[in-house]
């Protein structure tokens, strides 16, 4: 399904057209062609950021428990390929998918039938769904192309699912979006990742208004080695070291009993590290913190956090006035 060689005028466009949309969508692409370049380079970048997000959802214990997977905006089917790469797919039944795009949606489900040729993939229109008992909904870089009630339908539509797994860019605006549509789906469903506590999001209140819920993704080796990645870098004007996401993760409440995360933390973002010591924003039960890491207070840990290999979901064993004094990497919760 991906293109034979990058085609870097198509490309170019497609990026403009990105970045200059306002709430038109499903109209970036003309032909399949364009979905194959699109695939090969932008696409790649998301499910880069997926790999990431399922991989912090199951260090907090998240599972596939649905027999159907919805793909709400499905694009070139990238979210969808991620998530059967990453879980038993011979557990789903069925694979919906649905964008504002026809073309699309025929290249996703060809693009899922040629990797799982045993799976039954269907595009749906959404109006025709009655609900999504048993399903995992999935959504991924669609928020900000939705305007306030169409955001409101969307948080209706979603509630009859099982399961939720939402990725979306790690810009301020995107985040806040996402924590907005986790806040009016508290009542229904119970937070699995990135969440440690089922409250209201404190990056809500005015206080932390600067702050935002976003993760790094580490891109593979193949972006700094393949020469076409190199040059997609350069002509984008993308640096391809950064890939920062936002994510939601939620089960509902009357399949699954509430999971706990007590005494567990999420490092939000990227720690800030200075000569000795580092800072670190923290998602913690009590509510966002900002701490200060020495290195001779846990030198183990401190270097660690440094490397960035261990997730973001961590246990502080002793905190002292703002100040971390011991801590270690949050073991992978049971399913």
């Amino acid at each position: 399904m991906e293109a034979n060689a990058a085609d870097w005028n198509t490309l170019e466009r497609l990026r403009t057209e990105f970045l200059n949309a306002k709430g038109a969508t499903g109209v970036y692409w003309k032909s399949s062609s364009d979905l194959a370049q699109y695939h090969r380079f932008f696409a790649a970048r998301i499910g880069w950021k997926w790999d990431d997000a399922i991989e912090q959802a199951k260090q907090a214990g998240w599972q596939l428990r649905s027999a159907r997977l919805f793909d709400w905006g499905c694009g070139s089917g990238i979210a969808t390929l991620r998530l059967l790469d990453a879980v038993d797919s011979e557990a789903l039944e069925e694979v919906f998918l649905w964008d504002h795009s026809t073309l699309a949606c025929e290249f996703a489900r060809n693009a899922i039938a040629a990797r799982y040729p045993n799976l039954k993939v269907s595009i749906a229109n959404p109006s025709s769904i009655a609900s999504l008992e048993d399903t995992l909904f999935l959504a991924s870089h669609v928020l900000n192309e939705l305007t306030l009630n169409d955001r409101d339908s969307l948080a209706g539509f979603v509630r009859s699912a099982s399961q939720i797994f939402w990725v979306e860019p790690g810009s301020s605006q995107s985040s806040r979006l996402l924590t907005e549509q986790r806040d009016r789906l508290l009542g229904e469903f119970s937070p699995v990742a990135p969440c440690v506590g089922s409250q209201s999001c404190p990056m809500h209140r005015e206080e932390n208004a600067r702050h935002w819920c976003h993760f790094f993704a580490k891109p593979p080796v193949e972006a700094f080695t393949d020469g076409d990645w190199a040059r997609f870098g350069q002509i984008m004007e993308i640096d391809l070291r950064s890939l920062p996401y936002s994510f939601l993760v939620l089960d509902a409440k009357r399949h699954e009993p509430a999971r706990s995360l007590d005494g567990k933390s999420r490092v939000l973002g990227r720690p800030r590290q200075y000569k000795g010591f580092s800072r670190i924003f923290s998602c913690d039960h009590n509510g966002l913190n900002d701490y200060e890491l020495q290195k001779r207070d846990d030198k183990t840990l401190w270097k660690i956090i440094k490397k960035g290999k261990s997730g973001t979901l961590y246990e502080w064993t002793e905190t002292v006035s703002g100040r971390i004094r011991s801590g270690k990497p949050a073991e992978q919760e049971e399913s």
